[in-house]
């Protein structure tokens, strides 16, 4: 009883330390318990991949062969540590050749899959952040190989934002959980056709990606949120009190035009996208077929010119003063009926309360997202913007296409649809441990 009093009055007259330390001894436990379940998962994860990697093959098969795009910069430089503890012992276990080129500055992904003939590797992993599946995603698009569109491509999620993967696997998820999982649907070689939209800004500055893209106050207010890094924890919400402050209204001025989503000009483009699938060259269509392959290039073109035609009929085009404009592909719509870019248009005149409650709300969620459930919304098919720039304005105007920042040129935005194969999960462990 003397002991357990001593140790009561101990507590009362030193009541600061006790708190300190029982608080640091809590978040020590958490934090062991926690990298515990980590070990767990991949260990789980790892004797699932070894499964594949004990199959017997006939001689004339050869293991299949991927190729990993691994950027060392993302994730303050800790991404290679982090493919190597998580990603790369399932690969290996399961029986993969793995190739990993390690890029080393931005643009080399591109030039790197712009010499990737076919037949060189079965898959393309993406080891990095949202630059490097940007970068990705549009090398491959910009080949004349239309073979190589079809090379299924996953994603090892290594960045800070991972705004795809995280859509792609599970917002509820934790970052080692989205890494084995990425890496377990290599292994399970399941893929699953996603859309892409086509940033079109002519003279070969052409960017093909998954998310969206958005330009205006919040982008902007985004992209400057580092230089409050004095402000801690609470530099997001000075961020959005400092946009409500400075140049006064933050509107962007541009000109408009778009064609409304409708049930029949989706479906033609489905059908014109599958014609000019199966339309792809080879040397004995060329050869015995050179005329009829010619004459059903003639009628696509035909159809294609005709649709265009129409389409300038029902084009909506105008000029707008907004705080954003934000699209968004499919793949960031849960539940979305008809295949379609989502256009976002932001309020003209927003007051600055508005502009800071609505920064602070989008600081609170959870799943990616661009724009607001306030803005008008509308469902496209393609759409052209083309910012009025004034002869005042100082400094630069840039877009956030899937996270990176990409000049304000004119461009137009349209949707393909279904145009890669992605690898996608089917594994669900017994640990539970996310």
């Amino acid at each position: 009883m003397a002991f357990v009093v001593s140790i009561a009055k101990t507590l009362r007259n030193h009541w600061k330390k006790s708190i300190f330390f029982t608080l640091a001894g809590g978040y020590g436990i958490k934090y062991g318990h926690d990298r515990y379940e980590e070990h767990l998962l991949r260990r789980v994860y790892c004797a699932e991949a070894k499964k594949y990697g004990d199959e017997k093959i006939s001689l004339s098969e050869k293991p299949r062969k991927v190729t990993v795009f691994l950027n060392p910069a993302t994730h303050s430089g800790k991404s290679r540590k982090l493919f190597e503890k998580n990603a790369a012992p399932i690969l290996h276990l399961a029986g993969i050749e793995v190739d990993v080129v390690r890029t080393e500055y931005e643009g080399q992904v591109k030039k790197f899959i712009s010499v990737l003939e076919e037949g060189e590797t079965d898959a393309v992993i993406v080891a990095g952040g949202d630059g490097t599946l940007l970068e990705a995603v549009t090398g491959i698009l910009r080949k004349e190989d239309r073979k190589f569109h079809k090379t299924p491509v996953g994603v090892i999620p290594l960045g800070n934002h991972n705004t795809f993967s995280r859509l792609f696997y599970g917002v509820d998820k934790g970052h080692v959980r989205m890494m084995v999982d990425a890496a377990m649907a290599v292994v399970k070689n399941v893929t699953k056709k996603v859309d892409v939209l086509k940033v079109d800004g002519g003279e070969g500055k052409t960017t093909f990606a998954l998310c969206g893209m958005e330009i205006g106050a919040y982008r902007d207010a985004e992209a400057r949120k580092s230089k409050y890094w004095y402000f801690g924890p609470l530099k997001s919400r000075w961020t959005h009190i400092r946009t409500a402050m400075k140049d006064w209204p933050p509107v962007v001025k541009a000109n408009v035009s778009y064609v409304e989503a409708t049930e029949e000009n989706m479906k033609q483009v489905e059908e014109e996208e599958e014609k000019e699938r199966k339309a792809s060259w080879s040397f004995w269509r060329f050869l015995l077929r050179k005329k009829q392959v010619v004459q059903e290039a003639e009628q696509r073109d035909s159809m294609m010119k005709t649709t265009a035609e129409g389409e300038d009929e029902n084009r909506v085009s105008g000029e707008i003063s907004t705080l954003e404009i934000s699209l968004m592909s499919p793949n960031m719509i849960s539940e979305q009926e008809l295949a379609g870019i989502h256009l976002e248009i932001g309020p003209e005149e927003p007051t600055r309360t508005q502009v800071i409650s609505q920064g602070w709300q989008r600081m609170k969620r959870k799943a990616p997202r661009y724009g607001s459930d306030d803005n008008k919304q509308l469902l496209v098919k393609d759409v052209s913007i083309a910012l009025d720039i004034p002869e005042t304005q100082s400094e630069p105007i840039w877009y956030n296409i899937d996270g990176e920042s990409f000049e304000a040129i004119p461009v137009r935005v349209s949707l393909l649809q279904k145009k890669l194969n992605f690898f996608c999960p089917v594994f669900e462990p017994t640990v539970n441990a996310s």
